[in-house]
């Protein structure tokens, strides 16, 4: 019996291309450089041990003085329309309702923290605590242009006190339970001395 053996064919001198196989050609993309970060206006946070950020904070605290005393010029010449209590009290009031209706509910809880009493053009509010006097300044331009537009008044403007008295007393232990019940009642404590109880 004889075995045949197969010979690999070898492909024709004709065929063999020097050019070596390549898929389609895509156009090429041109790459674009990211632009450079402004670092100056990225909101990074001034480092209060370098003298640049310093003269830095001094120039933004100038134009912010500059922005607010052009701004108190521009009211001058502005409406001056007279209003009753009444009605700054129904526009303060719908005003807060909205601000919870739009779900800013921590600002309609500080306008609602002390019923708004109001002197000329002057609306005075005192609170318990530092930090609701510090959120109330933070939105108050944005409060103030909604009363003025409402009232037609770019007079109104806020005068915040901190009352610290206004702080409503917890009580936690059974001492200052006893306490608070017994500034509010004096007889308890005759009461408690009658009958000889205990705390």
């Amino acid at each position: 019996m004889v075995v045949e053996k197969t010979v690999p064919a070898i492909p024709r001198p004709e065929a063999i291309s020097n050019k070596p196989h390549l898929p389609a050609k895509e156009p090429i993309k041109e790459i674009r450089k990211p632009k450079p970060l402004d670092l100056k206006n990225s909101g990074r946070r001034n480092s209060a041990l370098s003298l640049s950020s310093l003269k830095r904070n001094k120039e933004e605290a100038a134009a912010k003085l500059k922005k607010n005393n052009e701004q108190a010029k521009d009211t001058k010449n502005l409406a001056k329309d007279p209003f009753t209590e009444a009605t700054f009290l129904e526009v303060w009031n719908s005003y807060v309702e909205d601000l919870h209706q739009k779900g800013e509910k921590i600002l309609a809880s500080i306008l609602k923290a002390d019923a708004p009493k109001l002197k000329g053009h002057l609306i005075h509010v005192a609170y318990p605590n530092e930090l609701m006097k510090v959120e109330l300044l933070k939105v108050r331009p944005r409060v103030l242009r909604h009363l003025r537009e409402k009232l037609n008044n770019y007079e109104v403007d806020f005068e915040i006190s901190v009352n610290e008295d206004n702080t409503k007393r917890f009580a936690y232990t059974p001492q200052e339970k006893y306490e608070l019940l017994k500034d509010k009642n004096k007889a308890l404590a005759l009461l408690r001395k009658k009958f000889n109880l205990e705390l």
